[in-house]
């Protein structure tokens, strides 16, 4: 078998496996029941609570960065091969084969890759997503431009494989928060008041 369609298989596998329907058996929740139906951790945040999102967040982040590590490992750091298999990590996360193909939105796997491809652009993606974040309160517009974030630092910083890669995960993160985008333009996507700077009292 190729070895790069190997790689992105196991990689798929591994971004399969839900790491909030798993903490969801100690809770006794399946937060698939709740909220956006999401299994990401926004959504297991507003369904559950603080330590049950931050662990779901540790379980997805750690679905990007250990298989692009490995890959990175036995591939020399082919620097494709990573790219391609934290791509498989990311949609197995989204698309999981083990769940209905239910899964979340993708963000924090891909922030798990990222933290092995190129930590240096994390400088610029999460302060664009903390800011945005404080200002409009929409988990679902940070994301989607602290990916713009990354293709732009891409298209200044890095090689033509970077700037293909983040044009790609762009429109994956946007495509998986379309139902976000729709419910902001209707004016009824939830937000985090409690954290904006400028909110209505």
């Amino acid at each position: 078998m190729n070895k790069i369609l190997l790689f992105s298989l196991a990689s798929y596998v591994i971004g399969s496996i839900s790491g909030s329907l798993l903490l969801g058996k100690l809770w006794n929740i399946d937060i698939r029941n709740f909220g956006s139906k999401s299994t990401g951790g926004t959504n297991a945040f507003r369904t559950v609570g603080f330590i049950f999102a931050l662990l779901t967040f540790i379980f997805d982040l750690s679905k990007g960065l250990i298989p692009t590590y490995l890959i990175g490992y036995y591939s020399h750091y082919n620097e494709i091969e990573m790219m391609v298999g934290s791509f498989a990590a990311i949609i197995g996360h989204v698309y999981p084969i083990f769940h209905r193909f239910n899964g979340g939105k993708g963000a924090a796997t891909l922030l798990g890759a990222l933290i092995i491809l190129n930590p240096l652009s994390l400088a610029y993606i999460l302060p664009t997503w903390i800011v945005i974040l404080v200002f409009s309160g929409f988990v679902a517009l940070s994301t989607i431009l602290a990916a713009l974030a990354f293709l732009i630092y891409s298209i200044i910083k890095l090689n033509i494989n970077f700037q293909v890669f983040s044009f790609l995960i762009f429109l994956f993160i946007t495509f998986t928060h379309r139902k976000n985008i729709q419910r902001m333009i209707q004016k009824s996507e939830n937000r985090f008041t409690k954290i904006m700077i400028f909110r209505r009292k």
